[in-house]
């Protein structure tokens, strides 16, 4: 697909690429522009052998930092557009499931990730100063063990892709993430265009809507955001649950892919579970739920411009997030649920 691109008036000439290693050398040449500062990819495809992983060789692998509660951890493929899906995409992708599940082959991935962090000094220094003081190995693992994702980087749409994700829920529509990479040139200069940006990777392009008969139809259960959480994750999504319907006995739960929307009318709230944590978006100002969680024992999570509006907010109707990792102080997040749920009858 070309697409045309103009800065000031000038029109910036599209790279096509037609061979599968020069764009995942512009991927690698590029990772921290196009997935943030916090991350840290590792090239892969000539750093393991044919037979390592149970012949499952990912062209790179990523780890977000931008959460460090949270760290994410990719496999990632880099595809062309004109790739077949059925013969070359797919059995590829289909490998990442079956290595996921493999106990054994995921502790072999860790040990070759550890020895390139040992013998590439500027990996290792980069990762230490975003963890600190952690141990690398124990790091890595952990971070293997309780996020597991896939990456397909791509140089445009592939709609097979997104019937997967759409019709395959417990796998491709779990794990499968997918970005779009374009690259430009303008006289010397590399633009490029990231469809959706990495902060939003998780949903995709489509902004969330208030409006429940406009959000992303779903065959995705509360149980599917709950599998694989611990038990205060799920003792603290109980009480979110049983606290909003003693407010109001009418608010129902929107199960989509990466969040469950709390609406009567209209979704006026959204939960994102995560392995040790649930992070609960309200439809309300940052001072007023600062003034509402008098503790401070709860993380606020201010959101700029653009994330106000990709949760259905904007500067007349502002959104924040809470993050809950426990059951402690929870008095004031039932007063908090209390006030958005007024919000929301009042708007």
């Amino acid at each position: 697909m070309t697409i045309s691109i103009f800065l000031n008036g000038q029109n910036c000439q599209q790279v096509i690429y037609t061979k599968e290693d020069a764009f995942e050398k512009f991927i690698v040449d590029n990772a921290e522009t196009i997935f943030g500062a916090n991350s840290i990819y590792v090239d892969m495809k000539h750093k393991i052998e044919n037979s390592s992983l149970g012949g499952t060789i990912p062209d790179g692998v990523l780890i977000d930092l931008s959460d460090l509660e949270n760290p994410e951890f990719y496999l990632v493929e880099v595809e062309l557009q004109n790739h077949d899906f059925r013969s070359h995409i797919y059995p590829q992708i289909d490998k990442f499931f079956d290595f996921f599940s493999n106990i054994i082959e995921r502790n072999k991935l860790i040990e070759k990730i550890y020895s390139i962090f040992r013998q590439d000094d500027a990996l290792q220094r980069k990762l230490k100063s975003i963890i600190g003081t952690r141990e690398i190995y124990r790091f890595l693992k952990e971070t293997l063990e309780n996020s597991q994702n896939i990456l397909i980087i791509i140089d445009g749409a592939k709609p097979e892709i997104e019937d997967k994700m759409k019709n395959r829920v417990d796998t491709w529509g779990k794990w499968v993430n997918i970005q779009i990479i374009n690259h430009f040139k303008y006289e010397n200069q590399n633009i490029i265009i990231a469809d959706p940006p990495f902060q939003n990777l998780e949903f995709g392009d489509i902004a969330v809507s208030t409006d429940i008969e406009k959000s992303e139809p779903s065959a995705y259960t509360e149980e599917f955001h709950l599998e694989g959480r611990n038990e205060n994750v799920r003792k603290v999504y109980n009480l979110l649950k049983q606290s909003f319907l003693k407010i109001r006995s009418g608010i129902r739960f929107n199960p989509t892919k990466n969040y469950i929307g709390i609406y009567i009318k209209k979704q006026f709230a959204f939960i994102k579970c995560r392995k040790r944590k649930i992070i609960i978006i309200v439809l309300l100002s940052e001072n007023e739920v600062k003034n509402t969680l008098n503790s401070q024992y709860h993380k606020i999570i201010s959101h700029s411009e653009s994330n106000q509006r990709f949760w259905g907010g904007s500067r007349n109707n502002p959104n924040c997030a809470v993050e809950i990792y426990d059951t402690e102080h929870f008095d004031e997040i039932e007063s908090l649920l209390q006030k958005v749920v007024e919000n929301n009858e009042e708007s």
